[in-house]
């Protein structure tokens, strides 16, 4: 038998073991599962995008109550976007999607595109989402390779080659020869369901997987090695000040980020780099307006992949400001209740929190 026909037999047995699988909760009871509506299908993906389904479902929901189609996103702020994102963290999504919503409606007259290329061509969108969404919505012939497909395929197939580009490229190949011509709908869900809740990162449930029997990594005793687990490094460590600076009435100044980088259009409060005998002046020269600091509270951490933020809360007194002059450079004034409404980053929610449940803050500031 030649490679090609080996091939084709490999994919014929491994697709009639998944599609003949019978999973107890197709879809994982996900509220998108199953849909063959392109926008909520592509805005699942991109929520799944390094985010738990779990954590998504309620994001999900109160996105689509908002922003029910495309040209709805497409026409919604900037602000408000964000405010529906708020929490998600991986910013540059959201971003994406407001973009990639704007070309949907500007140049596919506000329907969702099913060709792949002009899926593919979306900002934001990928091989794998590209894929995801024109065989779930439209059932075409579009492999995947989320991390759930490729951690069955890795191990379905033993793929352990010396490095991570040769390891991603066999998978696609992978995908490519296991896609099916029909019932692409119901392997793209299956493959990911089989990922998410039976080949799973940790303690794969082995016995109870359709493809034990073919399954290389299970006969090699390679579950727990493959797919081969990227070499981890030290998180860096970065340091910041956030300014948490109120008026008389209680209200916070906060100040809108620039659009690229961590929380790009999110509000939050000022950051500053300096000694604290500066805040004064640097708030003067840079925000425009007088204040009164006060000792910093405790640091809080926020961890990123990457990195962990140490950020250090400094309280001030707002003395003196020009409204005008606070506009022109993104700053503004709002009620505890109000902010925490907005799209802001999870740290600076955690800080309003806990303002907002001690509003005796001049306990907290200390000359």
């Amino acid at each position: 038998m030649n490679k090609f026909s080996q091939a084709k037999t490999e994919s014929r047995h491994f697709n009639q073991l998944l599609l003949g699988w019978d999973c107890k909760l197709p879809g994982r009871g996900l509220p998108w599962a199953f849909s063959t509506d392109p926008y909520r299908i592509w805005i699942s993906e991109i929520m799944l995008q390094q985010t738990q389904a779990k954590t998504v479902v309620g994001y999900f929901e109160r996105f689509i109550d908002e922003f029910p189609d495309v040209v709805s996103l497409a026409d919604a702020s900037t602000d408000n976007v964000m405010r529906f994102w708020a929490g998600l963290g991986y910013y540059t999504r959201a971003r994406n999607l407001h973009a990639a919503a704007k070309i949907v409606r500007d140049q596919h007259h506000g329907k969702f595109p099913s060709n792949f290329q002009d899926v593919l061509a979306l900002p934001g969108i990928g091989k794998s989402t590209a894929g995801a969404i024109c065989a779930l919505a439209y059932g075409l012939r579009t492999p995947i390779l989320d991390g759930n497909a490729k951690r069955v395929y890795a191990r379905y197939h033993c793929v352990d080659d010396d490095s991570e580009s040769a390891r991603t490229r066999r998978l696609w190949e992978i995908a490519e020869e296991h896609t099916p011509e029909h019932r692409v709908q119901r392997y793209t869900q299956l493959i990911m369901d089989l990922g998410a809740t039976v080949c799973t990162p940790r303690n794969p449930k082995c016995t109870i997987c359709p493809l034990i029997r073919l399954c290389c990594a299970h006969h090699n005793n390679l579950t727990d090695q493959l797919p081969r687990r990227k070499i981890s490094r030290d998180r860096d460590i970065r340091h910041v000040t956030m300014l948490i600076i109120t008026d008389d009435a209680n209200r916070v100044l906060l100040q809108r980020r620039p659009p690229e980088g961590i929380w790009g259009n999110l509000w939050s409060f000022p950051e500053f780099s300096g000694t604290t005998e500066d805040i004064e002046s640097w708030c003067h020269s840079q925000l425009k307006v007088q204040i009164k600091a006060y000792s910093p509270w405790s640091s809080i951490n926020h961890d990123f992949t990457h990195f962990r933020l140490v950020i250090t809360p400094h309280p001030a007194k707002l003395v003196e400001f020009d409204p005008k002059s606070m506009k022109e450079i993104d700053t503004a004034l709002f009620a505890i209740s109000e902010a925490r409404a907005m799209g802001i980053p999870a740290p600076v929610r955690t800080l309003l929190t806990s303002m907002e449940n001690e509003p005796m803050q001049s306990s907290h500031m200390r000359t």
